[in-house]
Formats: structure tokens, sequence, C-alpha cells
């Protein structure tokens, strides 16, 4: 019986770009050899002479001009430059978490190819940017631990211009990375975000109501000695207001990139102050927090202080125990008179942001 040969459709597209590409530089190789016997050749007369040596220069500077082109198809890229600052984003889901707050989860597109890492949400403490239909952009605090880093490998390695045993080098559209990001709305954002609805799962992104830009700020000050684990084994987090949407997001990405590894102090207490008990912020979420990263939230109508007071299971020294202040100026003043009635000398603050990171605009993927 006769053996038969089956080709997929992708292996034939394959082979034909393949083939396409051969004959191509077969046709270059060809327009070179007849440009150099042109200019060996002797030749008739003065004025065909001029007429062949602007063609011949006209051909070499085609020629320099589609190498030039086809090296910079393959060339690596550095990440996120020449693309949009702003990308449509699809409402998730938008739901109360107490009266007159809301949290609204957007699916964001993440992809170091469309988003450098300097417009990203990297740091626990960047605000995101919002606009509705063009309108003028709101900053929202996110909920939410920032995109993990590893999410990155494959768009990373196609920026770099490395290719896969047997991939062609063809021009490819860029890699779409999508990931959730939920941020804290409320009527004071204004009445288009605080009323925005779910969008479908297969919408066309241009008729997307949402546009996110690049996030505010460089984040919470989390470089320095409040890095030390072991030199402040203790922190207390005091929150206020949408401040609790940072402390989970703080919480939340414990042992993430530029974290302050929560899981490996030894106490690690969020003292929550709210209006009163009908306003509290993800108390579904106490117990979790306290089973999968050693966080005990505390949820108090006073100061801080009286949180503080009140606390009695805490044992503390204060020369390793730091405070992190979350919700604004008023948290911040708040949490420091904990930090002088407590004798507690490191108090990070939210409108304390950390040193502007330095990024390569050239040379190399960042």
């Amino acid at each position: 019986m006769a053996s038969r040969v089956v080709c997929s459709s992708s292996a034939v597209a394959s082979r034909r770009a393949t083939d396409g590409g051969i004959r191509s530089r077969i046709a270059t190789s060809r327009r070179r050899a007849s440009v150099c016997r042109r200019v060996l050749e002797k030749p008739s007369d003065e004025g065909s002479a001029v007429l062949d040596e602007e063609e011949i220069v006209d051909e070499l500077k085609q020629m320099k001009q589609e190498k030039l082109e086809r090296a910079g198809k393959y060339r690596a890229k550095v990440a996120g430059t020449e693309t949009p600052e702003w990308n449509y984003a699809r409402v998730v889901e938008n739901r109360e978490v107490f009266p007159k707050l809301r949290e609204l989860v957007l699916e964001v597109e993440t992809s170091r190819e469309l988003v450098s890492l300097r417009n990203s949400y990297c740091a626990v403490g960047k605000l995101c940017q919002l606009k509705v239909k063009g309108s003028e952009p709101v900053a929202l605090v996110p909920s939410c631990a920032p995109f993990p880093a590893e999410d990155q490998h494959a768009a990373l390695l196609k920026l770099r211009g490395d290719l896969r045993a047997g991939q062609t080098k063809l021009p490819e559209e860029p890699l779409n990375v999508k990931a959730r990001l939920s941020v804290l709305v409320s009527p004071d954002d204004g009445a288009e975000v605080y009323d925005l609805r779910p969008e479908a799962e297969d919408s066309d992104p241009d008729s997307l109501a949402v546009e996110v830009g690049p996030f505010l700020g460089s984040g919470l000050s989390f470089r320095g000695p409040i890095q030390s684990v072991y030199n402040y084994s203790t922190i207390l987090i005091c929150a206020e207001g949408k401040g609790v949407g940072t402390a989970r997001a703080m919480i939340e990405t414990s042992m993430g990139r530029g974290s302050l590894d929560l899981t490996y102090r030894e106490d690690v207490r969020l003292y929550y102050k709210v209006a009163n008990e009908d306003s509290v912020c993800y108390e579904a979420l106490f117990e979790s927090w306290e089973k999968e990263y050693g966080v005990k939230t505390i949820v108090h109508t006073s100061s801080f202080l009286d949180a503080f007071d009140d606390d009695d299971t805490l044992e503390y020294e204060p020369e390793t125990t730091a405070v992190i202040s979350l919700g604004g100026e008023e948290a911040d003043k708040m949490a420091e008179e904990l930090c002088e009635e407590a004798e507690i000398r490191l108090h990070v603050k939210s409108t304390q942001e950390q040193d502007d990171m330095h990024y390569a605009d050239t040379g190399r993927v960042v």
C-alpha cells in the first residue's frame, strides 16, 4: 500500500513563508550581482555613464534601506517604548463593599510589550489612573497585590528577539498578558466611574468604556531599615478609609516583589479605624489574613492610639517595632500620636513615597 504524506495547514503556511523569504533573498542577491556587473562594465559613451552611475547609486541606497528595515524587525527592543500610555480595560465587576464605597474589578493589559514598567502597577501604594469615555482621569486606590513579575516572562523573551527552534523570523502581533485589577471607588470619584456596569467577556476593545493609564507615584517607602525581618519583627499597620485597600494590597503581596515579607515577622497587627460598625470593609477576609499571612485585624471606631491601648494581647519592643499608616494625612497624624506614646521610632507614612526608580530607555529590556 502506498504511503500517504499528510501536511497540516500550519506546516504548509510555514513552508510557504520560508520559501517566500528564500526567493526574496535570491532576488536581492541577483540584483546585487547585476549592479556589480554594471559597475565593472565600461560604458559606451559619457552620457550613458552618468545615467548608469546615478541608477547604481539609487539601487545601492535602496538595498541599504531594505537591509536596515529587515534588521529592525529582529532587533531587541526596550520594553514598553513607543506604545500608547492609555489602554482599554474591561469592567468585570462592580460590587458594594459597604454603603457609598464600591470595589471595581477590571481586566487590564499588563504585557511589557504594551505597558512599560514605569507605567505599570509594580509597587504597593501607586495610584491607578482611570477615565471613562475620554473624560478627565481620576486617581483610584488599588486594593489588590501588584501584578506578578513572573507573568512577563514570555513577553520579555519576545522583546529580546529570541527565537525557538523551528520558529521563523516573521512579524508577530504583540503578546497580550491580561490581569485583574481591583480599585476602590466612592461617589466623590464621579458618577460615571461609580456607576460603571460589567461588560461582556467577548466585547470589542473599541467598545469598552474604561481606559487605564500610567500608574501614579512610586509606591510606599518600603526600601530601607523596615525591610529587615529580624530588626523589625513587629509591624503595626494603621489604616483608615480607602487606606484599607492599600493595606489589603500590602498583606496579599506578602512574599511578592517589593513586599515586607509579613509571614516571616513575629507579630503583625492591622488597626482599622472605621466610622461605625456598619462601615467595615473586607470583614470576610480578616480570618484568612490571619491564617495565611499572620496579620491580626483589630477594628476600632476611635483613634489608632485607643486601638493600641485596648490591644491587651500585643507584646512589643519599641526598638524592633515599626508603624505603617495608610489613608492620607489624617491617618498619618493619628499614627504619629501612637508612635510618640509607644516610643516607636520608625514610622512609614502613606504621604511619603519611596525614591523614584531609574528606568533604562535604551540598550536593554527592562
